[in-house]
């Protein structure tokens, strides 16, 4: 089996596993409950990605590879999504890169807007995401897409503690490109600590996706897990410092895929060569919301 199989094989595992582990069952058969329990929602996250590069195409092709086994529906994206112009969707950063992936039938792109995405329309036109901010829903899991362009808006912090406030949603993930915490090349974005933070504390959010720095961090900050993941094609940058509640940074090219289900959330970051960059998992505590 060629190696991007082997860890396609290994992702199903996880993905459609019963025990409390979530990777590798530690018990034989299944009981009634599990035998009907509804099959995970798998998707894919990139971002900084639409460069033009060899890795880009690396990154993309992997994905491709891997969604021959899983089958994801949706790619989410943490922002600057077309470099070269800014913010426009070309043959050379978009078109010809990411024709497997926009190709396949009933594909979803769902993206947040990066500091290089403001310049042109490709993110509203091109991955249907014209709102700066918005939310989304697929079963249990809801997603809360912000615009960290502005973490300052007063508008946008009110709809965001509005939104999340209402939300019965028993995973809730949060999506921006400017990371609230990091140990990448850009310092955190003190702006969204101050106003978006607590919020994702007082209404108890599950995970939080960033991108902007071009590697890719876990971080666990006031209990909530946080993922930058910058690593779909631009430059890499290092890793300069240890933030508190870091976990791991690594500067490589990669991907990120993420399976909910009834138990937990398992996040595994791919490298652009296929191998395993990282897995943890996060637990959806019993009669969530």
């Amino acid at each position: 089996m060629r190696r991007w199989g082997a860890l396609a094989t290994l992702l199903l595992v996880a993905c459609t596993s019963t025990s409390p582990g979530g990777v590798t069952p530690t018990r034989t058969g299944s009981s009634p409950a599990s035998s009907k329990s509804v099959p995970p929602f798998v998707f894919a996250v990139k971002g900084d990605w639409g460069a033009g590069t060899q890795a880009q195409q690396q990154v993309t092709n992997e994905m491709c590879l891997i969604r021959r086994t899983l089958k994801f529906k949706y790619i989410v994206t943490t922002g600057d999504n077309f470099y070269s112009p800014d913010g426009n969707a070309t043959q050379q950063n978009f078109y010809r890169p990411e024709r497997c992936l926009y190709s396949y039938p009933g594909n979803v792109w769902r993206a947040v807007w990066g500091n290089h995405d403001v310049a042109g329309p490709s993110t509203a036109t091109v991955l249907d995401s014209p709102r700066r901010y918005y939310t989304w829903t697929v079963g249990t899991t809801q997603f809360f897409m912000l615009d960290a362009n502005d973490p300052g808006s007063a508008v946008q912090r009110s709809w965001l503690a509005r939104a999340l406030s209402t939300s019965r949603a028993r995973v809730k993930i949060v999506v921006f490109h400017q990371p609230a915490f990091t140990s990448g090349l850009h310092t955190d974005t003190t702006s969204a600590q101050r106003n978006w933070v607590p919020l994702f504390v007082r209404y108890h959010v599950t995970l939080v996706l960033s991108g902007h720095n071009h590697d890719y961090e876990h971080l666990k900050v006031g209990g909530i897990d946080y993922v930058v993941t910058g690593g779909g094609g631009q430059t890499t940058y290092p890793c300069l410092r240890v933030e508190p509640g870091a976990i791991r940074c690594v500067s490589t090219y990669h991907f990120v895929i993420v399976s909910v289900s009834s138990a937990e959330v398992t996040v595994r970051a791919v490298r652009a060569s296929g191998g395993e960059l990282d897995v943890f998992e996060i637990t959806i505590p019993p009669g969530t919301p």
